[in-house]
């Protein structure tokens, strides 16, 4: 019943797409924790059919994130498709983070306009789980889009990209995916133990080498494979220091159970040093030390430069790591243009976004406010 709701559910949003004939604006999502919370071999570049495609192309390589520095984005082939081509982005939209993400889908769609092709942006809704993202993946073939970007996370999806790929249509998945292989032809994102061991030895520093000092874990979701490399790097490095672990928590991307896991910890333990947030919503947990009247004696960090989270990396009650989501979503759609129009793969099929700490020593010069 519940796949069949499900299909249901992505049929008639991608049927309500094509009839409109145009993009789907996914809306914004910035959930504050609520007031009773208190709160292949490249092929080569055909010569361009005229002066818009080698000015589109210089165009693409001037976006230059914030976030990334002096790395630019992907370039597209100086080639234009032999015919109106659809992409569709199957995306979810349940915590702050996927406002960035959109960001780069939405500078993706106005730039490739330019270039005949249209992209359809499609909200698969609050719950990242196989089965919705499968019925998503399935009505997509059915509506025979030219290319897809997806968002996996999650183990038993790899099928359905297979059957996508099967079906004549290339797949890009973007910032988590299983280890399990499939037909897609690249993957964007966060090289999850290279973050793991980053974000350790920040808790690390910050703990100071104080054995027995205790710290918790709060995450998404335990079935999220990218997010459980982190954890696991993480809380093994720091045990491995002598370091102690107060547990392990769920908090689904909410900043709301965030906040209210937070304050939990805290009361059971309430000598803990440090938090890691591994997933969305981590900004509900500076709010609930501060509450708590304990700001500047639990160090948090957690993921994203949301601006829900660089608010408190600025007063230094956070640190976070980011990973570029706004360029990755828009050089997931520059390699699926180059890969449907001029057969041009990566040089990788997998390719690591760029990753940093931000900290209040940083912040303010990397997101001038």
């Amino acid at each position: 019943m519940k796949k069949i709701i499900s299909l249901i559910v992505v049929a008639v949003l991608l049927a309500t797409v094509a009839f409109a004939g145009c993009a789907q604006q996914a809306p914004a999502a910035s959930e504050e924790p609520s007031q009773s919370a208190e709160a292949s071999e490249s092929a080569a570049p055909e010569e361009s059919t005229g002066a818009e495609a080698s000015a589109g192309a210089a165009d693409a390589g001037s976006y230059e994130w914030k976030q990334v520095g002096e790395v630019e984005n992907v370039k597209i082939v100086e080639q234009e498709p032999e015919k109106p081509l659809r992409f569709a982005f199957l995306g979810f939209q349940n915590n702050p983070f996927w406002n960035l993400v959109q960001d780069g889908v939405a500078e993706a769609t106005e730039f490739l306009a330019g270039h005949n092709v249209t992209i359809d942006n499609i909200n698969l809704g609050e719950n990242i789980d196989a089965t919705v993202i499968n019925n998503g993946l399935e009505a997509a073939v059915a509506q025979q889009y030219d290319g897809i970007v997806t968002t996996p996370f999650v183990t038993g999806v790899e099928n359905y990209i297979d059957a996508a790929v099967d079906a004549g249509i290339p797949v890009v998945t973007l910032y988590g995916e299983s280890e399990k292989p499939s037909k897609r032809f690249v993957f964007i994102g966060q090289d999850n133990k290279e973050a793991g061991q980053t974000v350790a030895e920040a808790m690390d520093e910050a703990l100071g080498g104080e054995q027995g000092a205790k710290f918790a874990i709060i995450t998404a979701s335990f079935t999220m494979e990218n997010l459980e490399i982190k954890r696991n790097t993480v809380k093994d490095y720091l045990e491995s220091k002598g370091y102690v672990s107060v547990g392990d928590f769920e908090a689904n991307d909410s900043a709301d159970q965030t906040y209210t896991l937070t304050k939990d910890i805290l009361t059971a333990n309430p000598d803990v040093k440090a938090i890691y947030c591994v997933a969305g919503g981590p900004y509900g947990a500076p709010k609930a030390i501060a509450d708590a009247g304990k700001t500047g004696e639990v160090f948090v960090i957690g993921h994203d430069e949301t601006a829900e989270n660089l608010g408190y990396v600025r007063t230094g009650e956070m640190t976070v790591i980011g990973q570029n989501p706004t360029g990755v979503s828009f050089d997931g759609f520059m390699y699926l243009y180059n890969k449907v129009v001029a057969g041009q793969d990566p040089e990788e099929a997998v390719l690591a976004s760029h990753s940093m700490i931000i900290d209040k020593d940083n912040v303010n010069e990397l997101f001038p406010e």
